[in-house]
């Protein structure tokens, strides 16, 4: 059984990673924990919990955490999910409520309790991971694995031109990660542009399937594939977390993973937040983290819609 705790600023495609993660057999969603990033943090939260109530078949709790990044101002990414974060459908509120417990103590006493044993996925800034274990030196040592999505190894930024949004919403705490010998695996934002697309006439295929799980994903995703095609010129949805997921449920998606030394740029304001990976070891750094580099598109989409055929 895969333990997994998922760290979120939910919008678009963070709640089909959640939907992955508790669809998924022999994966356990055991808590949400919510990050400021995307949208205003109290719809975050609420878009977490909407999704939890509407697709768990067992309590899974969420848990409000860190509202803001350490040191910086941000911009919301509601012009790319719309302006509650799901495509604007507006969803009613979930009667499940927050809990009461910050995220990071909630970290901090499930990873103490089983160490070993969870696996974090962490899919949007790194605020409420970078506090766990500023607070808890031993934190690192009791994750089993910590996946990234943040960042890139190959290509361009989708916020800025040097930076992948995660990274650029909380650099500092993106450097405190990197930094702490936690080890992560790092899925990046080429990794999302490259395998990870599904298509617009996929996604009226989609629509014609009748489950649940299909509509709430045509639904949810309806303005990203508006601004992925005027902005970026992506002919379809990415999901950048919802492959992260994928790889930590089913390695064999990441194709190419190779150990690399990862750092952050916190001090420019031109490259606020760009990860730079050094591929080719020229810093003569010990590796801090395993990078992935290529991904399996045909295995992540037969994961995705075995989820969203509802099977």
């Amino acid at each position: 059984m895969l333990r997994l705790i998922i760290d979120t600023d939910t919008a678009g495609d963070d709640t089909i990673s959640l939907l992955m993660a508790l669809k998924w057999p022999g994966v356990r969603l055991e808590a949400v924990t919510v990050v400021c990033g995307n949208v205003e943090f109290s719809q975050q939260v609420e878009n977490a919990l909407y999704t939890v109530e509407n697709f768990a078949d067992h309590y899974v709790p969420v848990y409000p955490g860190c509202d803001r990044p350490f040191l910086r101002t941000w911009k919301y990414a509601d012009y790319v999910h719309g302006k509650d974060g799901m495509g604007e459908n507006y969803f009613p509120k979930a009667r499940q409520r927050p809990e009461n417990k910050h995220a990071v103590q909630a970290l901090l006493e499930l990873v103490n309790s089983s160490p070993g044993e969870y696996t974090i996925i962490a899919q949007g800034p790194l605020t409420n991971i970078a506090t766990a274990i500023m607070l808890d030196k031993n934190f690192v040592k009791k994750v089993r694995r910590l996946y990234i999505m943040g960042g890139y190894a190959d290509g361009y930024g989708n916020v800025t031109p040097a930076a992948e949004y995660n990274f650029w919403v909380d650099p500092d705490a993106a450097k405190i990660v990197l930094h702490s010998g936690i080890n992560p695996f790092i899925v990046g934002w080429d990794i999302a542009v490259k395998y990870s697309v599904v298509e617009e006439d996929m996604h009226r295929e989609i629509a014609k399937w009748g489950t649940r799980e299909a509509d709430f994903f045509v639904k949810v995703n309806r303005k990203v594939v508006e601004f992925e095609k005027r902005v970026m010129g992506i002919p379809g949805s990415t999901h950048p977390d919802t492959i992260t997921t994928a790889i930590a449920i089913e390695p064999k998606i990441a194709r190419k993973v190779e150990r690399r030394y990862v750092d952050v740029e916190n001090q420019s304001e031109l490259t606020r937040g760009m990860s730079v990976v050094d591929h080719r070891g020229v810093l003569g750094k010990e590796p801090n983290a395993d990078v992935c580099y290529e991904a399996d598109a045909q295995l992540f989409r037969e994961m995705l819609f075995k989820i969203l055929r509802g099977r």
